[in-house]
């Protein structure tokens, strides 16, 4: 089965690079906050599709490499679902609260709303990758599947498109934080002690705490991994 392993493992690290691109791409000049956490959805299906192609590749020599690489991919889907969750959540309640999904109607944002700017701002750090984030301690086991795997090529397509992502995620918060408010006030009021603003922090959280220790969530996956292999 070794030829089709490989073919396999080909075609899905092909599939991974082209949806990791164009969801980057396309998410990169949307103007609707909505739209572009869409687009990056997709660039993240690919992130998530990057461990499968490794498995396929190191199954047959290295079975223990194998299990690590499926263990990298539940650890990615358990940390982007608090991320996910977080962020579209926090986008419903300012959609509901100003009835506006424009990134440019989020300015100003830290002066109305500071605790819900600041938990949108890590939520969307830790969608880049950045530490000490639970997005960085994903993406490092992803990319250190591939690594192992040998399959550098798409270790440099993954990072690349992490680094284009930083720029439309930074511009999100760029206008939350450091533009000022705009002069209808059109900026939404949503303190953290209400429900919506209690939520977001509370799904932040786990974002901040598996960044330091994330070790024993990646034991899980690992212990999931092997029920597999």
């Amino acid at each position: 089965l070794a030829p089709v392993r490989a073919y396999l493992a080909g075609l899905i690290a092909l599939l991974a690079a082209v949806t990791c691109t164009f969801g980057n791409l396309a998410a990169y000049g949307q103007t609707n906050i909505k739209r572009l956490l869409a687009y990056s959805t997709i660039a993240h299906a690919g992130y998530m599709m990057m461990p499968i192609a490794a498995a396929l590749v190191l199954i047959g020599s290295d079975p223990a490499g194998a299990r690590a690489s499926l263990a990298a991919l539940a650890f990615y889907v358990a940390v982007y679902m608090f991320m996910n969750l977080g962020v579209f959540a926090g986008v419903a309640f300012l959609r509901n609260a100003s009835g506006s999904e424009q990134i440019a109607d989020y300015a100003g944002l830290v002066r109305r709303s500071p605790g819900l700017a600041v938990c949108m701002a890590i939520l969307l750090f830790s969608l880049v990758g950045l530490p000490p984030l639970a997005g960085f301690a994903a993406k490092f086991t992803v990319f250190a599947a591939l690594f192992d795997a040998g399959m550098l090529g798409l270790l440099i397509i993954g990072a690349l498109n992490t680094v284009l992502s930083l720029f439309y995620y930074l511009r999100v918060v760029k206008v939350m934080i450091l533009e000022p408010e705009l002069p209808d006030g059109r900026a939404a009021e949503i303190p953290l002690k209400s429900p919506p603003g209690a939520f977001c922090l509370l799904v932040t959280l786990p974002v901040v705490v598996l960044g330091i220790w994330w070790e024993g969530l990646l034991r899980w996956a690992e212990a999931a991994a092997g029920s597999l292999l």
